[in-house]
Order: C-alpha cells, then structure tokens, then sequence
C-alpha cells in the first residue's frame, strides 16, 4: 500500500485511540511524571473517546486530519492530551490540500508534526511523549523504502526500545523503574495503528505491549515530589500568539503547555494560584471553559491512601483547608457566574476577591451546580481507589447537586462499589461539620452502612444562623420574593437566616438591628445547649473576620468549647449572604 485517504486515515487513528483506551489502567499505574497523579491514561482515553465520538471522516486526508485534530484540542485532558491533541494539529497543518498522503508525505509530515508539539511545550524535557513522537518519525525516515505496512511494522521495535530507555532520561523514572506513561501511550497508539494495517479491523485481540511488565504498581515508591498543587487548563478565544501565553504565565506555575487552532487557545499549566491565572486569562475576555485538578490529593490518594472509604462533597461545605488536604477529602466545585464569566467556587473565584468585588460586578453573581459529567469524572477517580465512597451534598432543595450526584452514581454502577450520596439538607458549615464527622467515624474503621446511618442521623441535628447585615443580596438573588422583599427592606429587617427541616432556606427571625440578630442566635444556642447539648460548633464569615469576635467569645461561654473551625463564606454561599453576614453552625448532642 503506497497511498492512503481520509477514509484509512480515520481507522489508523481510531485504532490507535481504542488501543491506547484500552490501556488506559496500565498508564495510571506508571504515572509519575510530571507528578504522581496517576491519570496520565485517563486524561489520554478521554481525549481519545471525544475523538471517536465526535470526529468526521472524510475520503479526504486533510478533511479527516482536521476534523480529527479539532475535536481533540477542543477536548484534550491534561498534559500529554493537550501535547497529543497539538502533534495532530500539526498533522492536520501539514496534510492541508492534500486528498491522499504517499509514503513519503505521510512521513514528512508526521516529523514536522512533532515540531508542533514540541513549540505547545514551555519547558519540553526529553524521556517523554515528545521524545518518543520525534524518534517515530526519524525511524519512520529510515525505512522509507517500505509500503504504510513496512514502515509502521519497522517502527515497533525501535520505539519500544526508545520508551524504555525513558526510564534512563528522568530521575524521577529511575527512581520508580517505570517508563514514562505518556511516551508509552504513543507506543500504545502506533502498535494500535499497527494492528490495524494487519488485520483490517478496527475491533482486534489487543496483545502486551513490548515495554509491558506486569502490574507496575508495587514499584512506585511513595509520594513523589511535586511543586503545584493544581492541574489547570483553560480554553479562550484569542488572536494572540502563543508565545503571549507562555510569557505571561510561565511565573505562576510549571508544566506549561499552550495550543493554538485558529483564534481557540489551549493552556494547561500546574499552579498552586488557579484565581490568579484566572485574572490574567479574564483580561482576554471571552473564557470558553477551564479544568481544574488537584493533583495533591490525587497523589495522596494513590501512594498514601489514608481509608479504606472515600469522602467526597461539593464547595458549599464551608470548612477548613488543611483538613481537607490532611483527611483527603475530594471537593467538588461548583460554578460561579460574575458578569457572564464562569468561575471555580473557592479555586479561580476566592473568597477574599470575591468579596473584595462583590458590589463592583455589573450584574449580580449567579450560580450553577457542577455536571453529571464532571461529577462522574471525579467519582470514578475515587472509586479506582477506594473500596466504598460517601458523597456529603448542600440541601437538594437548595442546589440541582445532590441529584447530578445521584444520576453519576447511577452512570458508574457498573463498577460494582458502593457509593452512597447523603443530602445533608444544609449548606456551609453545617455541611461541613457533617463532612467533619464522617471522617471522625472513619478514624475508628466504623463500616460503610453504619457511617452512613450515623450521618443521616446527625443530620438532623444540626443547625446553620446567619446573620444578614442587608437583605439586598438575597433580594438580588431571588432568595426572597420580590413583594416579600419589598416590604422587609423598607422596614430595613437584619434578619436571622436559617433553613427548616425539608432542606429550605427560611427566616429564622425578622430583627431590627444585626445586634438583635445576634442576641436572637445566642438565645436559641443556649436553648439547645441547655435541653441536648451542643456536640461541635463552627463559625463562618464573609468580608471581615474582625466582626465575629466577641459573638465567638459569647458562644464559648455558653458551649464551653472552641469553635471546630472558623473560615469565610464560600463565595457561592456569599452572593446570597451578601458583605457583613456571618454564621455558627453546630451538631445538637453529647459526646
């Protein structure tokens, strides 16, 4: 065969996806570079399965290559997909006008597309995907003598060989006696491709890779070394080059990887400061989506796995970062809208800036809960890991979370784990001293079943006061009818606000003054203190910390006890809450 079309093209490239899908496990096991975050074969397959799933073919070369190479940047995960995603492009680039690829051309431009991935890459470093898609295409050269058949079929060897000799290139390989992932995943792809060209089949018998050796997992030794604590990837609309990109944020972070297509720019970068990348990327405008990892908790997770029962909740549960990172907790954002811009709660939308802006935004803040999809993504993430899970979710009768939650569990039934999803029927840090909880019942290796049943008990127990300075937030908000609203701002109410037992946000007291408002909390809290006891208590806040001083003074009097936490109002909580509230949450009950 000395030529090929769109048409063989397409199924060169889809067997390659579906090979390197199917060893999407293996990848995560050898994950170690850039950090151990053991999804460098699951950003890989889901790229891949967007290009399966959305990518047109066409008898054409240049049409199926640019299908192809558009649905993957739009789509790639992570470093190597977003790298992956730009050597395509750059085939697609150099195939352009082209009907049908000879041998010679096919080889031209799979060695110029390797230029392409190579420039995405701010700081490239050999012993990667991007040395093992330079020596394809040298080898590709050598043996240019041969047919499509010839020269992929001659290539396996030799690249086999140059994924192995990965290890010898990085520390952090040697290290660990593993490959490089993402260099392997390209070998998985030509041996894809290769198959392929044997058989005629897009369905084939997969066999071992020639770099295979068994269940790498027992040589990764501990948590390894990294630098950032979050993956982050944006998409925007720009004209500008993306040597722009590199420049203005090659200070925030490292693993910088800058695609371009047309005016649609990719940028994944590891950062310890999504909010601030985020401020840099809003001056251009128009953000089309962002990802956000944290890939701290997905090396604890893997190397240093605390229980045997994974915690996941959403970002309204307002409750201390460090023991979030401590108890690997995995947070589920959800997003923020500030003047038709799309944030991150908590990530690339913080507290203190939000409040900082909060009456600067030309339209009041929205909100919107998390997707099944994303949710799913991180549930799964959890249940490859974990033997059981337990969801924590804000009041279903607040959010649509608690039931994307449900629908995502539903969608990963398949993997046979338990995984059960409480609607805590409270928000901030009533939710997150639920979360508190469980990981304290966790501490005692108390079962799944009984957790769960202790949690649904607790949660009827627990209680959330605010004290609103203004009602025109919720006003705003639409948390109050507009008539109902009408009628308490003119009276200029500060009232308590609370949520009943079905989950709704209600209010607890119409007070005059805040100062009344907080003797009406004190009162209540010293009711139930009284008749139950108060097991554990925390204070939240929105724009100043200064205000809760001596109402926390007030609260240890009556409960005898220090607050569990004392944090700021997650800013999806906040742009109802408005500047100047704050709140104490607590669990009814003795120890």
């Amino acid at each position: 065969m000395q030529t090929i079309d769109g048409l063989k093209l397409y199924n060169y490239i889809i067997s390659g996806a579906e090979n390197l899908i199917f060893n999407e496990h293996d990848l995560n096991e050898i994950n170690v570079f850039p950090v151990a975050d053991g999804d460098t074969g699951t950003n890989l397959a889901l790229t891949m399965r967007n290009i399966i799933s959305q990518a047109q073919q066409s008898d054409k070369a240049d049409l199926t290559l640019d299908s192809i190479s558009r649905i993957a940047l739009a789509n790639a995960y992570g470093n190597s997909g977003l790298i992956f995603a730009q050597y395509l492009y750059g085939l697609a680039i150099e195939a352009k006008n082209k009907e049908q690829l000879t041998v010679e051309e096919f080889v031209n431009i799979s060695k110029r597309a390797t230029d392409y991935a190579y420039e995405a890459v701010a700081s490239p470093k050999e012993g990667t995907i991007l040395t093992a898609m330079r020596e394809w295409g040298n080898e590709l050269e050598v043996n240019l003598q041969h047919d499509f058949e010839g020269i992929i079929d001659k290539s396996i060897s030799k690249i086999a060989d140059v994924v192995n000799q990965t290890k010898n290139k990085l520390k952090v390989l040697k290290d660990n006696n593993v490959v490089d992932a993402g260099a392997k995943a390209f070998l998985y792809f030509i041996e894809g491709i290769n198959q392929f060209i044997k058989t005629g089949k897009l369905s084939f018998r997969r066999t071992k890779s020639l770099t295979d050796q068994g269940n790498h997992e027992n040589n990764i030794k501990g948590e390894v070394v990294y630098r950032n604590k979050y993956c982050t990837q944006f998409s925007i609309i720009s004209d500008k080059e993306t040597s722009y990109f590199k420049n203005i944020l090659a200070e925030y972070g490292d693993s910088l990887v800058v695609t371009k297509a047309d005016d649609n720019v990719q940028i994944h970068l590891h950062t310890d400061t999504p909010d601030k990348v985020m401020k840099e990327l809003v001056n251009e405008k128009n953000i089309i989506s962002q990802k956000i990892d944290n890939i701290k908790f997905q090396s604890s997770v893997i190397n240093n796995r605390k229980y045997r029962i994974g915690v996941i909740t959403d970002s309204i549960a307002d409750f201390d970062s460090e023991f979030i990172e401590n108890e690997q907790i995995c947070v589920v954002p959800l997003n923020i809208i500030c003047d038709s811009i799309s944030y991150f709660d908590k990530l690339t939308m913080t507290s203190e800036f939000f409040y900082q802006e909060l009456d600067h935004f030309k339209m009041h803040p929205t909100s919107s809960q998390p997707t099944k999809q994303f949710i799913e993504q991180k549930l799964y993430f959890m249940l490859q890991h974990y033997d059981s899970v337990i969801a924590i979710t804000v009041s279903k009768n607040m959010s649509g979370t608690y039931n994307n939650f449900i629908a995502a569990a539903e969608k990963l039934a398949y993997l046979d784990k338990k995984i059960d999803v409480i609607d805590s029927k409270v928000n901030s840090a009533a939710q997150g001293l639920l979360v508190r909880e469980t990981i304290k019942y966790l501490k005692t290796g108390m079962p799944h079943e009984e957790i769960v049943q202790k949690i649904n008990a607790l949660k009827e127990k627990t209680r959330i006061y605010v004290s609103v300075k203004t009602l025109k937030y919720m006003l705003k908000g639409g948390r109050v009818s507009k008539v109902k609203g009408a009628i308490l701002s003119r009276i200029k109410l500060k009232p308590v606000v609370s949520i009943d037992e079905k989950g709704h946000g209600s209010i607890f007291k119409p007070t005059l003054t805040q100062n009344g408002a907080v003797k009406q909390i004190l009162r209540k809290i010293e009711k139930d203190a009284r008749s139950e006891g108060i097991l554990r208590y925390s204070i939240v806040y929105s724009d100043s910390k200064d205000q809760i001083d001596s109402f926390m003074k007030q609260l240890i009097k009556i409960t005898g006890k220090q607050p569990e936490f004392i944090v700021p109002i997650s800013p999806i909580v906040g742009l109802n809450a408005g500047k100047g509230s704050f709140a104490v949450a607590y669990i009814k009950g003795v120890e």
